[in-house]
């Protein structure tokens, strides 16, 4: 019996330990996509930075008894660096060429109009965040510089298998996306449409993290695959996920 148990927990050793490898490998060639994005993006900097950010080492997270968001002290504390606008530039093109969101760019330079002035300097950040979701305690983990800025409770799909572990990339971003269900197209504002607020789809087709109108079922495996959010957290987090962020789902 000794031995049974024995060769049992061999098994379970290797096996985790070739699933960990995998997951390492497939990190790796998807950091190498990023890290090449970020070269791409360097060309377009204006030769110096600056740095307020606190360091991996510090984690800010939403105390029960605070009142004051983690996320509003991103726009004061992070790398950014300063970018001249170019005649042809848009904030479509400059949030792009840099590797972020125009939400951001926005919020960091207190910009309220689309339109931007030839020759302006832009505080342009340059903290990568990544995303990494648990599906053992359904919570997703904002992190930048290897620490956790913020945590959100999640739903994930009912199985194992309908919420795939592994490493993916944000390949689109909507906001109010529109639902395409069996054949049908449910809008943006129909209160049935399940996809709430905002999406975040994945380099996987039909799956990625969205709002919903089922807020009382958060924190519980209750979807068909997709990474379910509160309307409020969703619109919250795709702030700071631009395309080509890197999203690891894992379980313990």
């Amino acid at each position: 019996m000794r031995k049974v148990i024995l060769l049992c927990l061999i098994l379970v050793f290797f096996s985790s330990t070739a699933d960990a490898r995998l997951l390492d490998q497939e990190l790796f060639r998807k950091l190498s996509l990023v890290d090449l994005l970020e070269i791409k993006n360097s060309r377009y900097s204006q030769g110096y930075s600056y740095s307020r950010f606190p360091g991996s080492e510090r984690k800010l997270r939403l105390s029960s008894y605070s009142h004051h968001d983690p996320l509003d002290s991103i726009y004061a504390q992070t790398y950014t660096r300063v970018y001249m606008i170019q005649p042809d530039d848009t904030l479509k093109k400059t949030s792009r060429r840099n590797g972020t969101t125009i939400e951001r760019i926005k919020g960091i330079n207190r910009i309220k109009s689309d339109q931007l002035k030839v020759g302006r300097r832009l505080r342009i950040p340059d903290q990568a965040f990544t995303i990494e979701i648990n599906k053992t305690f359904n919570r997703l983990y904002l992190k930048a510089a290897g620490g956790v800025i913020k945590e959100y409770p999640v739903s994930t799909g009912k199985s194992a298998k309908q919420t795939p572990v592994g490493v993916f990339l944000i390949q689109s971003r909507y906001p109010y996306p529109t639902w395409f269900h069996k054949g049908v197209v449910v809008s943006a504002a129909s209160p049935e449409n399940y996809l709430g607020s905002r999406w975040l789809g994945f380099d996987k087709p039909q799956f990625g993290i969205h709002g919903t109108i089922f807020p009382e079922l958060i924190g519980q495996s209750v979807s068909k695959g997709c990474i379910r959010m509160k309307n409020e957290d969703v619109e919250e987090l795709y702030e700071f996920i631009p395309v080509g962020t890197v999203v690891v789902i894992k379980e313990i």
